[in-house]
């Protein structure tokens, strides 16, 4: 089926399932219905109601595959509750993957059937869009960061098989990576295999997806040479994009104002293999050797703007960006440079001497 059709079956499904098993609402959700599906996409419903039993099942009907979840009200009212929660919350729990992918799909669904619930649900996602986004992509940083874990620990073997295993690895973490900077701009779909068209989409005019698909494709090092540059430039990419989505995506700042993607030639630069990891509380930046360094907002920010910059250039790009949200508010000249000295101090940034 087409994606018209496609979505045509998805909705006679939904209301069919609805009505047969008492639900008080339906939904569909997916990729087909946020505009990345193909002909040979599934169907995902859900149908909500009170006091239902939760289930999960499959059907194949006219050659596509309907996937059906079933869901309580009452979970479903307590997961929105968790995702709308302010962020920081020390105390929260971490919303796991799969709670996380049905609060994404309600989000972005389409009602095929209400009695209201749905409503009210859907409205309050809406209303406050910034903790789901920075759940979707602190989950995705914690998928790059493994992945990177596993960079470092096989990147300098010998052997064409540790190098074959650190290459898929550091593809998984450009993925994630891209992911999360998609999530940063408000794509928040979790479908991994869907990223080319996110990125497509979404990511600013200015993102290199050329570069991006070099290093997702081109980057296998060979025993003898080179292992290091190769996948030490896709882990600094990894780095760029994350910390694009954890800064600006972060506070709901376009990722359009992102001054510089690719290394600009300068002394200032970012260590190699640490990356930014959400917690609960904050964020941190952590590294090889289980280096982890606590990294209020505005640390974040001047850290990731050190990527083949000048001194001058990341205060200037730190003040263009600074009142573009509270927590960056502060960052004048001079305290910048304070913020640049606390990096090199905690061997976080190499590259130049950083007077006053």
């Amino acid at each position: 089926m087409a994606g018209a059709q496609l979505l045509d079956f998805g909705r006679e499904m939904a209301a069919q399932l609805a009505e047969a098993e008492g639900a008080d609402a339906a939904f569909l959700a997916g990729s087909i219905v946020v505009g990345l599906g193909s002909a040979s996409s599934d169907v995902d419903v859900y149908l909500v109601g009170t006091g239902l039993r939760e289930s999960r099942r499959q059907l194949f009907t006219d050659g596509v595959r309907v996937d059906v979840q079933t869901l309580a009200t009452e979970r479903l009212t307590g997961l929105v509750d968790e995702v709308v929660a302010d962020y920081p919350a020390p105390s929260r729990k971490r919303v796991a993957d799969a709670e996380l992918t049905v609060a994404v799909r309600l989000l972005t669904a389409e009602v095929v059937a209400d009695t209201g619930c749905l409503a009210t649900m859907r409205e309050r996602l809406a209303a406050c869009p910034l903790p789901l986004r920075r759940m979707v992509i602190s989950s995705w940083a914690r998928t790059a960061y493994s992945a990177v874990e596993d960079v470092v620990g096989l990147r300098e073997s010998s052997d064409r098989l540790d190098l074959d295993a650190a290459v898929t690895a550091g593809r998984r973490a450009l993925l994630a990576a891209g992911k999360a900077l998609t999530a940063g701009g408000g794509d928040v779909h979790q479908g991994d295999k869907w990223v080319w068209h996110q990125l497509a989409r979404s990511a600013p005019d200015s993102f290199p997806l050329a570069e991006y698909r070099r290093l997702m494709h081109h980057c296998a090092p060979e025993p003898e040479s080179g292992k290091a540059d190769c996948l030490g430039e896709l882990v600094s990419f990894v780095q760029t994009c994350l910390i694009a989505a954890m800064t600006l995506g972060w506070w709901g700042v376009p990722l359009t104002h992102w001054p510089r993607w690719t290394d600009g030639g300068g002394p200032l630069r970012r260590s190699a293999f640490f990356l930014p990891c959400a917690t609960d509380a904050t964020t941190l930046i952590a590294g090889p050797g289980a280096q982890i360094f606590r990294a209020p907002p505005e640390a974040l920010l001047v850290w990731g703007l050190c990527h083949g910059a000048s001194v001058d250039r990341v205060a200037a790009s730190a003040a263009a960006l600074g009142p573009l949200a509270e927590p960056w508010n502060g960052l004048t000249g001079r305290r910048c440079r304070a913020v640049l000295r606390e990096l090199a101090d905690a061997a976080l940034i190499t590259g130049a001497h950083i007077a006053d």
